[in-house]
């Protein structure tokens, strides 16, 4: 990135089209423009600047130009020393005397430099003492019509452009050269502009250009042997004309050295690039600024122009930023005294106005075997409205450079929103005075040091070094959470360490799955022991419902007993009572372990690595598969649907028994009270059904029964029979025995009993107690 660069501002009053350095001294410039002629209430215009200071503009003078006359179009500085300077401007004659066939185009004005430091006599006092400033002296100094008359019917030839060579301190000679702009022909005119006053007389060179054809840019080098070069360039081509400084007028013609290739004849649009400024960087190198077709960007070009032939090539192009869809302005200057005896590297920089108001600046050092540019700044937005111009100040190396002060060149840009803009930039001699290589080189002034990568190299090297970082960061980043096992492996970095540190570096932060035994053991499933709860629930209020159905039916039928019975039924809990009993969600909850007792158990956890050795794999679970019985198999191996039928309780059975029982008066006076006949629900009610439960009363004096079970419920024991197979007599002996020892009630129904084989002597007690009935 380049260093900020200074820049100071001014705004005047009318628009501004041309402008120029004093060559010898930075710290004037002068801008000229204008409103034209007419009463558009704007005046014409040439003022005089002070730029010597880094942040301020000022006006030094003004030079007040006919409003009857056209605006400034060009302008530049022919001579100047410390008092004064003589400038030229391209003004239009009026519009009537342009077309009487008189245009005096090119104007001459001398314009007084105020002193650097004041003396009383510089000074004047009005009559109340007050002393005034200074305001200088302005003098036009003659008009002069270089060009041929224009045979148009309307005569609008104006002055386009204005370039006058090298100005050095050891010579007075200058060429300059004048281009036309709307002429039904254009015409190029080379004269003598040592002369205060340019007239014809001064006149050195004419170049007849084609119909309609007209000289976008022209510049003036010289060359050797006392040689002129002047190029010049159209929209598509770019020509070399050749003076001798010691000819009257040259009679040469303009040598074609370059031309805009034709498209191709496929290519869907026919339109070239076209040139719009050039300049000398060396006799035989010229900088082009050209612009691309339908405003799609602007291009630098170095030709190179060989002397023994006519054949030149485009040594180096640039693209500029991509913000300028097309560029305006050229402007160059070199950082060491013009000298074509030596071979010295030199640095020339380059100014490009573009389209979209801002500036390019850039450097290239020559000679070099691979020359480059490099791009010193881009400065966006530099004026409100498009530029007009721009100019770079001459610069004039100090003769002692490990001595001589900070050395700065100033860039000079206008806009047609009467804004003017220097900016400053600073310079460095190179190698520094300091360094070992400044005793084997002579030191230069630089604005870029030579070496140093352009804006584009650095920011594609600080690219490419953030990508790295960051590549860096997320591979290390993901070697980091593999070995703590907070992500699956992709680079493998657990086998990077040994076992020792993985284990100390990944061991706190392993969260195995919830699969693992020790989890299991510690974390109830809440949603298994809800279901559970579901249906118990739904058992007991089936056997609640069916037991009350039951009596009722017995009530309604006024079977022996139902005074008893009567006494017992409102005292049987209700269906929402029994659900009251059942554990409900919350109740599950408390069971589950907190948060502390969990993050305590995960120590003795095992390791992912250990739970997925002791998990089958895909070959293991392929090959059970491959044991299950497939669907057609299934019912082979399931037991008979008559044997399932027979083991399920029907209430039918229930409901058929109750009226074989007996009444109240017949009933044994020792029967268990009431009281005894109350929930909660017994032993039997939880006693398994599969296989067979056998109950056998091996003493009636006993309070007691045993309970097994009997795994063939084929083949029982010779003496045991089913509930559904005792006589009437049995079953009540049965019931009067279950009673006793407090396993059975009467509220929880005989559908309970069904299935159930009995053996003992509990028969006989039956037995004894029917008979005692009937008697």
């Amino acid at each position: 990135m380049a260093p900020p660069i200074a820049s100071a501002k001014a705004t005047l009053s009318y628009p501004l089209y041309a402008a120029d350095f004093d060559p010898h001294n930075s710290g004037f410039l002068l801008v000229g423009g204008g409103g034209g002629e007419g009463r558009s209430g704007v005046g014409n215009k040439i003022t005089l600047l002070n730029t010597s200071r880094k942040a301020e503009i000022s006006e030094v003078v003004d030079i007040d130009l006919s409003r009857d006359e056209d605006s400034v179009t060009t302008l530049a500085v022919a001579r100047s020393s410390e008092t004064s300077a003589t400038a030229l401007a391209g003004i239009n004659s009026s519009s009537a005397e342009q077309q009487a066939g008189t245009n005096e185009h090119l104007r001459a004005f001398r314009i007084s430099y105020p002193p650097k430091r004041r003396t009383a006599a510089d000074e004047q006092e009005n009559n109340n003492g007050e002393v005034l400033s200074y305001t200088g002296d302005t003098k036009a100094l003659g008009k002069a019509s270089l060009f041929a008359p224009s045979s148009a019917a309307k005569k609008e030839t104006y002055q386009r452009v204005l370039r006058l060579s090298r100005a050095r301190k050891d010579s007075p000679l200058r060429i300059g050269a004048v281009a036309t702009g709307l002429a039904p022909e254009g015409e190029i005119v080379v004269f003598d502009a040592s002369s205060s006053r340019p007239s014809e007389d001064d006149v050195r060179g004419r170049i007849r250009l084609g119909r309609k054809e007209e000289a976008g840019d022209i510049d003036i080098t010289e060359g050797r042997d006392g040689e002129y070069l002047i190029a010049y360039c159209t929209d598509y081509e770019v020509y070399l004309y050749g003076l001798q400084s010691t000819t009257k007028e040259s009679t040469t013609e303009p040598r074609f050295i370059y031309g805009t290739p034709h498209p191709d004849a496929f290519a869907k649009s026919k339109a070239r690039p076209t040139f719009r400024s050039l300049r000398f960087l060396t006799p035989n190198l010229i900088l082009l600024l050209q612009n691309l077709p339908g405003r799609t960007g602007a291009e630098l070009l170095l030709l190179d122009i060989p002397r023994a032939t006519s054949l030149s090539e485009i040594i180096l192009r640039k693209l500029l930023h991509k913000a300028i869809k097309s560029a305006s302005g050229l402007s160059t200057a070199l950082l060491a005294p013009f000298d074509l005896t030596t071979q010295d590297k030199k640095q020339h920089v380059i100014a490009i106005a573009g389209a979209d108001i801002s500036l390019t600046i850039l450097t290239i050092d020559l000679p070099s075997g691979r020359p480059r540019f490099t791009t010193h700044a881009f400065l966006p937005a530099v004026h409100p409205l498009q530029i007009t111009g721009l100019t770079l100040s001459t610069f004039h190396p100090p003769p002692n450079v490990s001595t001589a002060p900070p050395q700065y060149l100033k860039l000079a840009s206008i806009s047609m929103g009467s804004t003017v803009v220097v900016h400053t930039l600073p310079l460095s001699p190179y190698p520094p005075p300091t360094s070992k290589s400044a005793s084997k080189y002579p030191p230069r002034y630089v604005l870029t040091v030579p070496g140093r990568p352009s804006e584009s190299a650095q920011l594609g090297f600080s690219v490419l070094v953030s990508i790295i970082v960051v590549a860096l960061g997320a591979f290390f980043l993901q070697a980091w959470t593999e070995i703590r096992g907070g992500t699956p492996e992709y680079l493998g970095a657990k086998g990077w360490l040994s076992e020792r540190v993985h284990g100390w570096v990944a061991r706190p932060y392993m969260f195995e799955s919830v699969d693992t035994p020790v989890i299991t053991t510690k974390l109830p499933e809440v949603e298994n022991v809800r279901e559970r709860a579901m249906q118990m629930n739904a058992e007991v209020t089936d056997r609640a419902q069916m037991v009350r159905q039951a009596v009722e039916e017995a009530v309604r039928k006024g079977m022996p007993g139902v005074e008893d019975v009567r006494s017992v039924l409102p005292q049987m809990p209700s269906v929402e009572e029994l659900k009251q009993k059942v554990p409900s969600v919350a109740d599950v909850k408390r069971y589950v372990p907190a948060a502390e007792d969990i993050q305590n158990a995960m120590p003795a956890m095992p390791s992912v690595a250990d739970a997925k050795d002791k998990m089958p794999g895909l070959a293991d679970v392929k090959r059970a598969m491959q044991d299950l019985p497939s669907a057609s198999d299934l019912p082979a191996k399931l037991p008979p649907t008559d044997q399932l039928k027979h083991n399920l309780p029907n209430i039918h059975h229930v409901i058929d028994s109750l009226p074989n029982l007996p009444s109240a008066s017949a009933l044994p006076t020792n029967l268990p009270p009431t009281d005894s006949l109350k929930p909660p629900f017994h032993h039997l009610l939880s006693l398994p059904r599969n296989p067979p439960l056998l109950i056998h009363d091996p003493d009636p004096a006993s309070s007691s029964l045993s309970f097994r079970t009997h795994t063939d419920p084929h083949n029982p024991p010779p003496d045991a029979k089913r509930w559904e197979e005792l006589p009437e007599s049995e079953k009540e002996g049965w019931r009067r025995r279950l009673v006793q020892a407090e396993e059975w009630a009467v509220e929880e129904g005989e559908a309970v009993l069904k299935g159930v084989f009995f053996q003992g002597v509990a028969g006989m007690v039956g037995g004894v107690v029917e008979g005692v009935v009937r008697d």
